[in-house]
């Protein structure tokens, strides 16, 4: 018990000190400033005042329909008009881009061993997550639509054969350009 009123004297000593100490502060930000200190941090700039006299306000209230809530006026604004509409024209034109040129004849299978090496590190079962399947690292939908299905659901789950044939009918219709990077680091067309 003598532990239990010591604590409880000790944290009211503790909140006095405070309020002591935090009082004069706050006491401050309250105070008013003086109107001489006011306008010099205020630019010095015409003050315009406007006064509406009970007159306008019967002129707004003829304008629109004015409606209080809880002692507030509140004015509902008459519909804005339709702007008028511009007619507006679309000019579709197809711009001819080159398709790359595709080297000719089959690609021998050491420059597949070589990119290979260069996209996983030449291994050709490899799945780390990253969306990209197998030695020449095929995303899902580029491995199905050019005949990956075939041999496996992803390309790591195929042999080092089939990822190359899958590779080589990509490369007849894009040539090197699905492997960007190592096409440059090897000097691949």
């Amino acid at each position: 018990m003598p532990d239990l009123l010591r604590r409880a004297a000790a944290l009211t000593l503790l909140s006095a000190v405070g309020i002591a100490l935090l009082a004069p502060m706050a006491a401050r930000s309250v105070a008013s400033v003086p109107a001489d200190r006011v306008h010099a941090l205020l630019p010095a700039a015409p003050l315009q005042l406007v006064v509406l006299s009970r007159g306008s306000l019967s002129e707004r209230q003829q304008a629109g329909s004015l409606a209080t809530s809880n002692g507030a006026e509140s004015l509902a604004a008459a519909p804005l008009p339709t702007p008028n509409s511009a007619p507006m024209e679309a000019t579709i034109r197809r711009i001819a881009t080159p398709r790359p040129a595709p080297v000719a004849g089959p690609v021998d299978g050491s420059v597949w061993d070589l990119l290979a090496q260069c996209e996983s590190s030449g291994n050709w079962a490899i799945n780390t997550g990253n969306g990209y399947y197998g030695g020449l690292q095929f995303n899902y939908s580029t491995w199905l639509s050019n005949g990956g299905g075939q041999f496996a659901e992803y390309a790591h789950l195929a042999t080092r054969e089939e990822q190359i044939l899958i590779a080589e009918q990509l490369h007849a219709r894009r040539g090197f350009q699905p492997w960007p990077a190592c096409r440059v680091k090897l000097g691949l067309p």
